[in-house]
């Protein structure tokens, strides 16, 4: 009952809080608009609770109940030995022997199966919401919807503003697609990334187009791109040389697609060169480990959905010959004839109605001559095929592309939307946008 209540409390809070808060007042949404896509987000969020209850009850392997109950041992320190709460939660001395048997006494402290992630950055914030949840799972769920409701809408924000007309066609594209609704309305990575990506994006453009303060919008800069750094670290450098390019495309206005190939392929040779040095490996051999970790992981965990891919040896050349099965994988599949699960049934019918939107996107701007596009489609373009084909490359579990996906797949949804003639691709609604 008091989860009921706090649940309840905390969801009204957040829906006064859209009401007042700047993001969401765009002159062609309404407001209630925005609170609507929010109570769908909580609905979603308890629909991912029922799924990891009812289907796979096993706490210590359930993504949304790990870093929650691995919190409850640093939550619990802060009325035994505060200071020990503070020095897990901060990382201030956080190696010290005398936490060992906290970390020890956590399932996921230690957890490096994943790729490029770090699973302390999610115990630490649930240590430190459990204050404020009183260490009930629901009131976590509603922040997190709430956290990635913003990011969304910072990626919304974005869209709209580079394809006006087309805020209902978008809304469906950011917020309503079933593997990001999903997968980002729960004590989850992807909700937490989400945010961070999403406000980034969001500043970035303000930063661009010179919309507020230079210190706050800098500021704003730093604390996104930490939080960013923090939960998926790799992002960053997928999204580095998209935004070099859109910087620069203000003074190459006609040679926007050269300019961004060009980016990216300085920023690979850079990046062949000095990856020993960032990252203590070389690229491919770094994929290779990971793939072989992630090959581990399905056959520790029995998983029924792994798939074959093209297997890493450490060559540049296998990467390149890899990418395009890579980056189809990652698009497509799971496909119909594919099922084994519910979760799977989703995915499955959505990449259905993808290769339809696709195939009628591309008629149409067959037909229309691809009309020009704006300077986001090619941002777009190449930072949601690079996080394809990286994660096609590595990740052999279809449950993971489905997830691992979310953070690009609004930017390929623009991307197709944005080759689709404007009439083709504007619908009215007097009720979800405002009258003009």
């Amino acid at each position: 009952m008091l989860e009921l209540f706090l649940s309840i409390g905390y969801a009204a809070f957040f829906v006064f809080l859209i009401g007042k808060m700047k993001i969401f007042r765009t002159e062609a949404i309404p407001t209630h608009t925005y609170k609507l896509l929010f109570l769908v987000k909580l609905a979603a969020g308890f629909f991912l609770y029922l799924i990891y209850t009812r289907y796979y009850p096993d706490r210590s392997t359930a993504d949304i109940f790990r870093y929650f109950d691995d919190a409850d041992i640093m939550y619990q320190s802060l009325f035994t030995k505060p200071y020990d709460f503070f020095r897990m939660l901060t990382g201030y001395h956080a190696a010290d022997p005398d936490l060992q048997p906290y970390y020890d006494a956590m399932r996921n402290w230690y957890n490096t199966d994943m790729i490029f992630n770090d699973t302390r950055t999610m115990i630490r914030f649930s240590a430190l919401m459990k204050i404020f949840s009183m260490r009930l799972y629901y009131p976590h769920a509603i922040l997190m919807c709430f956290l990635s409701m913003l990011g969304l809408t910072g990626i919304y924000r974005l869209f709209i503003s580079a394809l006006p007309g087309r805020e209902l066609v978008l809304m469906i594209a950011v917020y309503l697609m079933p593997s990001t609704l999903l997968w980002t309305s729960g004590l989850i990575k992807e909700a937490f990334l989400m945010f961070a990506l999403g406000m980034l994006f969001y500043s970035i453009q303000q930063m661009v187009e010179k919309k507020g303060q230079w210190s706050i919008l800098i500021v704003k800069l730093i604390v996104f791109l930490y939080c960013l750094f923090l939960i998926k670290p790799y992002i960053i450098f997928m999204m580095i040389p998209g935004v070099t390019a859109w910087l620069l495309f203000k003074y190459f206005p006609k040679q926007r697609f050269v300019v961004i190939l060009s980016t990216y392929a300085v920023y690979a040779v850079m990046m062949i060169f000095s990856a020993e040095v960032i990252l203590g490996q070389k690229i491919p051999d770094l994929l290779t480990s990971k793939q072989n970790e992630f090959y581990f992981v399905a056959e520790r965990d029995h998983a029924n959905s792994v798939i074959d891919i093209p297997r890493l040896d450490g060559q540049y050349l296998t990467l390149i010959k890899s990418a395009p099965q890579a980056f189809i994988n990652v698009l497509f599949r799971p496909s119909i004839l594919e099922i084994k699960n519910p979760l799977m049934l989703f995915a499955a019918g959505e990449n259905f109605f993808l290769i339809l939107f696709i195939a009628f996107a591309v008629m149409m701007a067959i037909k229309n001559k691809f009309l020009d596009v704006p300077d986001l489609f090619y941002v777009a373009l190449f930072f949601s095929s690079a996080i394809f084909v990286l994660t096609g490359l590595v990740t052999p579990i279809l449950g993971a592309v489905v997830r691992y996906k979310v953070p690009a797949y609004p930017f390929f949804l623009f991307v197709v939307i944005a080759i689709i003639p404007q009439g083709k691709a504007s619908f009215k609604s007097k009720w979800f946008l405002n009258s003009k």
